[in-house]
Parts: C-alpha cells; sequence; structure tokens
C-alpha cells in the first residue's frame, strides 16, 4: 500500500502535544508569524548546535555563538500527514512552505521553489507484512493500555539476567499511553523507495524490552484464543545490553515478529557525562523525547520517525527530508563534533551513507572527521569487531563503491585508525615505497601517510584495470566454444576464475606495505599487513591468507606482465605470439598453482602497480602509450592462459601419483617422493598433452641426474674422482648396507636440491 505525505509544520503547545489546529498549509499562513522566527532558526543551522545543558532545559549554540533553548513549546517540528491513495508509482513532491500547494507535475523525484527549499511531500510503500506487523503493535499496546493483558515480571530468567535497565523488571503499570514510532533506516529506506528488512521500534514510555515482552504476551493471547498458530507466539526475546565504553549507549530487545526482525529500544534522552568518561551519569534521564532522541542521532537522514500511530513521518531536526531528498547531503543533527564524541563509529558510518546513497559529506563534518581528537576516539573507544564491520558494509552489499569509500577514509585521514599498525613497542622493519621504516615516531608517521597516498594513487587506476578486463570477460563468454578446444580436458568445463572484488580492494589498498614485517608475540616474522587485517579489522582467517597471498605473489606476476610487454615490443606486427614462451608458461603456471583462484585478482593488481611505475616515469604521450600497453597486455595474458589450458591448473591430477611414484621410480618413502612429484608438475605444464609414459621416462631422467650428481660428490669427497659422471641409474644393491647408503644420500640430497 502506498502512502503519501504531505508536509505541515505543526507548533507544539506547553504541555508537548501538538496542536492540531495547525495541521494543514493554509493554517500556517494565518499563524506565519508565530512561527516563523522559531522554524526558521530550526532549519537553518539545527546540525550545528552543540549542547551545553542538562535536565530538561537543553541550551544549544549556533556558529556564531549565539546560545539558544530547546524545549518542548519552541520546537517546530515537520510533520508528514498520511493519506491512502490508490496509486500505482512511487511519487515524491514538494511544495513552497510559505504558499498554498500547487498541483505540479513533478519534473524529477523532488521539486522544489525558488523562494524557500522545502520537501513538503512524498510517498511511503508499506508491504502487507508491514501492515500486519504495525497493526500487532498497535493492538498489543492497546491491550495493556486498557488492562487487557499484563506483564507483571521477567518469566523468561535468562531475559532477566541478560537485561541491565534499571526499569527492566517491572513494566510501567496499565494505562500508560505508548507511542510507537519506527526509527532510523527504515523510514529513510522507504522514502528512497527501496525495502528495509529490519525495523527500529523507538518508543517513549517504557525500555524496549518491556514493550518486547508485552507484544510477546499479546501474541501467546491471540494463540490462546486460537486467531495466530502457536508458531508464531512463541518468539523468543534477545537482548543487546548497553556498553557505554564502546559507544553502544541504549540497552536493546530483539524479536522476530511475522518473520520481520524486530529491534526495540526507548527513545534516546540528553546523556550527561563526567570529564573524559562515556559512561552517562546519574544525572542522565531515563527516557527521552522524540527531538532529544533525533538530535542524538548520527545524521539527519537517519533522524526521521514514522508514527504507526498517527501515519505520519516526523522530522524532529527540520531538515533530514531536506537533505535527503534535495540536498543530497551527509549532515549532522548537532555539531559534528558532539555527534563523533556520541559514538567515534559515525565517521565511518558517514562514509558509508556518503558511498551507498551517492551523497555529500558537509563540510563541517569533513573539518570534524579530518580532526585529531575524532581519529584517536576511533582508534581507542571503539572496538575492533565495530570497526571492521562498518567497514565490511562499504566493500560489500547494494550500492557498494569499495574504491570510493577507502578513498574517502584517505582523504579524511582515517587510514591510520581504521588500519592500525603494530603497537609502537613491537620492531616494525622494511620499506615503504623504497625508503627504510626507521626514524623518529614523526619520521615514521610522515612514512605511513607517504604509503597511505600511494594507495590512494593505486585505487584510481584500478578501475581501467578491471574495465579492460570486464570487456576481455565478455569476450570470452563469447567465445567460450572455440576456447574450450584449447583448453585441457581435465578442465575444459570448469567456469574461469573470478574476482573477489572486495578482497582486490582491500589489497591494493595496503599494497604500499608489502614489503612491511613485524614479530609477534611467538617470535615469528609476520606482515605487517597481516596484522591489519587480522587485528584492526578482525577479518576472518581466510581473508588474511587470501591479502597476504596477494601481496606475497605480486611482484612476480608484475615481472611476468614486464616479460610479456618486452615480447609486444620487439614482435615486429606490435602483437603477442599465439603461445607465451616456454619459460614464461611454467613461471606463470607455478604462480597459478600457488594462488589459485586468487590469479585473476593477482594479474590485476600487478597491473595496476606497473601502471603506477610507469605513470610516475615519463611525459604525458610516454604515460599514455605506457598505460595502453600495460593494459593490453594483461588482456593478453589473461587471454593466453585461458586458451592454454592454466586456468585451474591447481586441479589438474599427476600422472603418477606418490604410490606410483615409489614403485615406479624405486623410491623410499618420505621427501623424497615430494620432490618428484614437484618435476612432474614442472613437466606437465611445459607438457599439457604429454603421456604417463613419456613423464615416466622424464622422472627416470631426473633420477639418473640427481643420483649422478651424489655419485659424483661421493668421489669428490674421497678425492679419488675420475671427473666422468654415471649416466645410468644405480643398480640395487645385493646388501642391506648397500640400499641404506644410497637411500641416505637420496634423504640429504632433498635438504640442499634447488626445485628451481
Amino acid at each position: 500500500m502506498l502512502h503519501r505525505h504531505h508536509v505541515s509544520r505543526p507548533v507544539r503547545n506547553s504541555n508537548g502535544t501538538r496542536d492540531n489546529n495547525h495541521n494543514s498549509m493554509n493554517d500556517k499562513k494565518e499563524n506565519n508569524e508565530e512561527e516563523e522566527t522559531t522554524a526558521s532558526k530550526s532549519s537553518m543551522d539545527t546540525s550545528s548546535a552543540i549542547s551545553s545543558g542538562i535536565d530538561n532545559k537543553q541550551v544549544y549554540h549556533w556558529k556564531d555563538g549565539t546560545p539558544f533553548e530547546l524545549t518542548r513549546a519552541s520546537v517546530c517540528t515537520r510533520t508528514l500527514s498520511c493519506e491512502e491513495e490508490d496509486i500505482d508509482a512511487l511519487t515524491t513532491t514538494t511544495a513552497s512552505t510559505n504558499d498554498d500547494v500547487e498541483d505540479k507535475a513533478p519534473k524529477t523525484s523532488t521539486e522544489v521553489t525558488n523562494k524557500e527549499e522545502h520537501v513538503t511531500s512524498c510517498t511511503i510503500r508499506l508491504m502487507s507484512e508491514e501492515e500486519h506487523l504495525f497493526e500487532t503493535l498497535i493492538a498489543a499496546a492497546d491491550a495493556y493500555e486498557n488492562g487487557i493483558i499484563t506483564v507483571d515480571n521477567f518469566e523468561n530468567a535468562s531475559l532477566e539476567k541478560n537485561s541491565t535497565s534499571p526499569t527492566c523488571v517491572t513494566p510501567p503499570p496499565p494505562g500508560c499511553h505508548v507511542s510507537i514510532r519506527v526509527a532510523g533506516g527504515w523510514v529513510r529506506d522507504k522514502i528512497l523507495g527501496s525495502h528495509s528488512h529490519d525495523v527500529d521500534i523507538a518508543l517513549d514510555t517504557m525500555s524496549g524490552v518491556q514493550f518486547a515482552s508485552i507484544v510477546q504476551a499479546y501474541l501467546h493471547t491471540l494463540a490462546q484464543e486460537g486467531k495466530i498458530p502457536k508458531s508464531q507466539s512463541n518468539k523468543k526475546i534477545g537482548v543487546i545490553s548497553a556498553n557505554p565504553n564502546q559507544s553502544k549507549h541504549l540497552e536493546t530487545a530483539t524479536m522476530k515478529i511475522l518473520n520481520i526482525e524486530c529491534d526495540f529500544v526507548n527513545l534516546r534522552a540528553e546523556e550527561v557525562y563526567e570529564e573524559h568518561s562515556r559512561i552517562p551519569t546519574q544525572q542522565t534521564k531515563q527516557f527521552g523525547t522524540p527531538l532529544e532522541d533525533a538530535l542524538r542521532r548520527d545524521f539527519t537522514v537517519n533522524s526521521l520517525f514514522y508514527n504507526i500511530r498517527t501515519k505520519q513521518v516526523e522530522d524532529y531536526t527540520n531538515r533530514g527530508l531536506d537533505d535527503l531528498l534535495m540536498h543530497r547531503m551527509i549532515v549532522t543533527p548537532l555539531d559534528p563534533h558532539t555527534t563523533f564524541h556520541d559514538d567515534p563509529l559515525r565517521v565511518l558510518r558517514a562514509i558509508r551513507f556518503c558511498v551507498r546513497y551517492d551523497l555529500d559529506l558537509d563540510t563541517t563534518l569533513r573539518e570534524a572527521a579530518m580532526s585529531k581528537e575524532v581519529h584517536h576516539s576511533l582508534h581507542i573507544k571503539v572496538s575492533r569487531e565495530r570497526v571492521g564491520k562498518e567497514l565490511e558494509g562499504m566493500l560489500t552489499g547494494k550500492g557498494a563503491k569499495p574504491g570510493r569509500a577507502l578513498d574517502l577514509i584517505t582523504e579524511l585521514k582515517l587510514a591510520g585508525s581504521v588500519f592500525c599498525f603494530p603497537p609502537k613497542d613491537v620492531k616494525v622493519s622494511g620499506t615503504v615505497l623504497g625508503h627504510e621504516y626507521v626514524g623518529t615516531e614523526e619520521e615514521l608517521a610522515h612514512l605511513r601517510e607517504i604509503g597511505w597516498e600511494e594507495a590512494r594513487a593505486l585505487l584510481q587506476l584500478l578501475p581501467q584495470a578491471m574495465e579492460a578486463h570486464n570487456d576481455e570477460l565478455h569476450k570470452i563468454e563469447e567465445d567460450q566454444t572455440h576456447a574450450s578446444n584449447t583448453t585441457s580436458s581435465n578442465n575444459k568445463h570448469e567456469p574461469p576464475s573470478v574476482v573477489d572484488i572486495r578482497l582486490l580492494h582491500l589489497a591494493v589498498f595496503l599494497l604500499p606495505f608489502r614489503h612491511l614485517l613485524y614479530i609477534d608475540k611467538k617470535g615469528k616474522e609476520q606482515s605487517v599487513v597481516s596484522y591489519m587485517i587480522k587485528e584492526s579489522i578482525k577479518y576472518k582467517t581466510k581473508d588474511i591468507s587470501s591479502v597476504v597471498a596477494l601481496m606475497d605473489h605480486a611482484d612476480k606476476m608484475q615481472t611476468i606482465i614486464r616479460t610479456l610487454r618486452d615480447v609486444l615490443e620487439q614482435s615486429t606486427n606490435h602483437e603477442f605470439p599465439s603461445e607465451l614462451p616456454q619459460l614464461c608458461r611454467l613461471e606463470t603456471g607455478l604462480l597459478l598453482r600457488t594462488t589459485k583462484d586468487l590469479w585473476v585478482s593477482c594479474l590485476l593488481m600487478a597491473s595496476v602497480a606497473e601502471m603506477r611505475d610507469v605513470q610516475s616515469c615519463g611525459n604525458n604521450s610516454v604515460v599514455k602509450n605506457g598505460m595502453d600497453d600495460v593494459l593490453q597486455t594483461s588482456r593478453e595474458t589473461y587471454r593466453s592462459i585461458l586458451n592454454l589450458g592454466l586456468d585451474k591448473c591447481w586441479k589438474v591430477r599427476p600422472l603418477l601419483d606418490g604410490r606410483q611414484l615409489i614403485k615406479s621410480l624405486d623410491l623410499p618413502k618420505g621427501p623424497l617422493v615430494g620432490v618428484y612429484l614437484d618435476d612432474q608438475v614442472r613437466w606437465m605444464l611445459q607438457h599439457p598433452n604429454g603421456s604417463k609414459d613419456e613423464c615416466e621416462r622424464h622422472l627416470w631422467q631426473r633420477k639418473r641426474e640427481r643420483e649422478g650428481a651424489d655419485e659424483e660428490e661421493h668421489e669428490i669427497s674421497r678425492g679419488i674422482s675420475d671427473g666422468v659422471c654415471p649416466s645410468s641409474p644405480v643398480k640395487k644393491g645385493n646388501s642391506a648396507e648397500e640400499n641404506e647408503g644410497r637411500h641416505f644420500s637420496k634423504k640429504m640430497h632433498v635438504e640442499s636440491m634447488d626445485l628451481m
């Protein structure tokens, strides 16, 4: 169902209730003088207000330093009243706040007038499940208010144990009116025409746990009356405890109702803190007003409420709709320093919303985000798990733009706070862009900053490399039939390896630090990049190993690209030969067997690194030609790898397994078998159409060469060498001593043998 909402600006009576005589646009014209001062001031600079008071009377300051008091009587809230209409399309229209609303066909999703720019109407599409959910919540609240259902104490012992709110054990008495509002992201997404999977319910007279218990009791009543299945009435309530030390300020109750995940929480009040502490003092009120809650929200676009009783969208900051639909801006309701002090993670959330909804960052927000105080708070006050989860939201999901998100992190000087280095007392060694990581703390900080700027430059080149390979992927799909004819029979039905966009961006971003190492608690040398991913953002072990593998092999892949660029430059027609050089084929195959499905990401990352090297040496024409050469080389390398059947080469089964090698080559069990398995892999990469017999003859030849070298070394050590190497395999001895000596020689040779 669609609900079209029209904006009105009702004033508040001194008792906090809405004056319904001011709900129409025509009535507003008669009361313009009464509301003009408050409305204009609220809409102008609400985001710059800084709270400096406590209790019920809040004192704020505008940018010019002028103080003002914010009380219920002085609040002018923009409210959108709901009208149900039978329409097929989602529409959002606006009209002037000083003139009558005129019927105009919107040219875009929002229209504004030249006199005063405000969004004055929007449409919300409710799913049938959501309508049913809201009706259930209202019915549960009404049943409790009328004394039809009662909730004395928690029946669930674990619920009482997990609850931290002092008033959660006993709910308020029946008859207490409950205003039920949907808050935050659900309202924002609905206004934008998107579906939201989670519903956050905000309550004004009781805690989230209390109201969830009431809803649970109401569902039990319906089940007993046979109105709903029992399976819908036995939903458990989860409790997420408040943790002010980690900027988790409110206890939250979670419950699944009608297959919709619901979070219940009370409206947040203005909190009072001791200096340098995030724990609220006793002066903090238990429940807040909608205005107080809206002002404590992270951004104005998330401060909107949908009142499910009145079916109205409430904009208490007086600019949430404008910032969302018209200004397209991320703005904080209060001064951004205050908002970020409440929860430093909000600075990362600002980047996520900015990128996902294609919004801009407010200038004052940018300045606050770049402050050292915010960086320090983010580093010490927010758990690394929360930082990692917020970063994951930037890199994945609908509307994610990982390149832009990481670029903004660097632009706002937040990279060092997100991707932390090991502690100062841990020794870090290596190089950053060729510079030794040594010096004073200021010099090391400068080196890190150079690295982050280089990371930003690399990210800007990644889209070109990806676009070049996107074109190639489309061509490969079109030519799949022809390509499969030249692919190994073992893997010709395997789809080409794909790119993990998330890990690719992360690896490219951290590439400047790939040569830095540190000593962990066990005394082992580890990559600093692995520390960043494991300790700073708490990613999974698989992600850590994948990124480290990309780092370890980026230089090898870049060497292959440079080798093939030389082949391209030496060719007469500036085109690749039909097949890769034999040595390059072997090295490429060995690299793919190590990187496995990450090889495409590794190729793209190496291409970016090579493009960056070209970019840093030469004039514009040289750079452009060099960049084009790198992209062409990267494309042709990708196509050649597929055509030559090297993709998925790590899945190709050996012609001779370990047992067959032991029997055919008369080998002892042990590490020597692995040596010949590696020999076999190399031979199969160079001879993709070779037979089992041919492979066995090659391995016998390798065995003769090794044993001949062993005999020669043994004779030289005795001083009786005649300079002639044996040319045939050593015959099986007749005694145990002879066999033991021969096997001992083979085992010793494993330690000194060069597999390359």
